[in-house]
Parts: C-alpha cells; structure tokens; sequence
C-alpha cells in the first residue's frame, strides 16, 4: 500500500491513487443505486438530486478510505448498513463527514440518529487529496445546543455544526493520546 501523507499543521493530507479512487467510486455508486432500488431517501427533507446523491456520496466514500489509510486500518466496502459506524479503530465507532472546500467548513452532526460515544471525522474533499482536520466525540455536542444552526433552511433540521478550530487533531487518535 503507497500511501502519500503530509502534515500541514494538524490536517494530515492523504492522496489517493487511481486504483482507490476507483474503489472507492465504485462503493459510493453502489450506495446510491441501492438506495433508489430499496426506495430509501435520504432523510432530514434532502431534496438534491441523483447526481448530487451520487458526487457526495462518492466524496464520502473516498473520504473515509483516506481515513483508514491515515490510521493503517482496513476499509470495508460496505453498502447502506444504516446507522452503522462507517470505520471501527481499536473497538471505536467511527464516522466521517466530508465536504467540499468552502468559505467555513465545519463537522456536521445531526442530533437525531447520531450516536453518544462515536466519534466524527471531518475531511474535505479535494480529490486525489483528502485534508483530514480532525475530529469530536459526538457526546460534547448532542443533548446541547453548542453550535447548533439550520444555516437559514428551515425546511430542514437544526445540525450542530462545529468549527474546525473547535476539533482534535486525528493523529491524538492514532496514537491514543486522545482519551
């Protein structure tokens, strides 16, 4: 496994080959189609459309092969498990959010569904490199109010949305120093 990283503060950057691009693209299709083959939607009055569905969950795919590359874990090419965590490291449920660059990106957790103890990775997705900017217990912010906002679409539900200065550094995760 070659595997690319580099620290620019407390981001770590994975670049993904061809190869895990591909794998990874692959999963996240088949995310979506059998989604729509089970007639799931997405929750929380998602309204995008399929190819929207298809670009994020691609992104949240290759995301979360970067993770597992940064923490030398296995990747599971798991499909619609539901509440599933998406990676498990040394007995920790973990689930990662990406999301394209943008003026303030922060780590969005949904109060419902989310579990207490898991742990939330944000990555931003600028494909072949994932910029991993670290991570929260999910249990700091669910059953508050801290950071929680519907960013002006109150169509949808509230999310708590947590600054990306407000996360730790993933490598406290790797080695263990985090808890």
């Amino acid at each position: 496994m070659n595997v690319r990283v580099c620290v620019v503060s407390d981001v770590i950057e994975i670049k993904l080959d061809l190869y895990d691009l591909m794998a990874a693209s692959q999963t996240g299709l088949l995310r979506v189609f059998e989604s729509l083959r089970l007639k799931q939607n997405w929750g929380h009055n998602y309204s995008g459309s399929v190819n929207d569905q298809i670009a994020k969950s691609i992104s949240g795919s290759c995301a979360e092969l970067a993770v597992c590359k940064f923490l030398d874990t296995e990747f599971n090419f798991h499909v619609n498990h539901g509440a599933k965590p998406d990676i498990i490291f040394h007995d920790v449920h973990l689930q990662v959010r990406s999301q394209l660059p943008k003026k303030n990106n922060s780590l969005i957790i949904r109060p419902k569904g989310s579990k207490a103890g898991e742990i939330y990775i944000l990555v931003i997705d600028k494909s072949p490199i994932y910029e991993i900017h670290g991570f929260v217990n999910s249990t700091y912010v669910l059953g508050t109010d801290k950071f929680l906002t519907d960013f002006g679409i109150t169509d949808r539900p509230k999310v708590h949305a947590l600054p990306i200065e407000k996360l730790t550094p993933i490598k406290f995760l790797k080695d263990g120093t985090w808890n």
